[in-house]
């Protein structure tokens, strides 16, 4: 990998695990990737200088859509769900 993709992955898992310990459960995760798709999206249109940071939001909540599911839609796939 390239350095700079090795710097992006750290700066996302270290962001991931800020999250995770604001934000213990998994409950409207799907809701928050759409925000910060949208933070990103005014970003990058607007210009904004400050974009990336909104994009490792973006990578942050899909890492843990990926690992840990959204708790609004468990009821559907039969997976435990960890609200708090």
């Amino acid at each position: 990998m390239k350095p700079a993709t090795l710097e992006s992955l750290a700066a996302i898992s270290k962001e991931v695990a800020r999250a995770r310990e604001k934000h213990p459960g998994n409950a409207h995760l799907l809701a928050a990737l759409v925000e910060e798709v949208g933070e990103l999206a005014k970003d990058l249109l607007e210009g904004n200088p400050g974009w990336r940071a909104e994009a490792i939001q973006v990578a942050t909540v899909a890492v843990r859509i990926l690992e840990e599911g959204d708790g609004d839609f468990h009821q559907h796939t039969g997976e435990k769900c960890s609200k708090p």
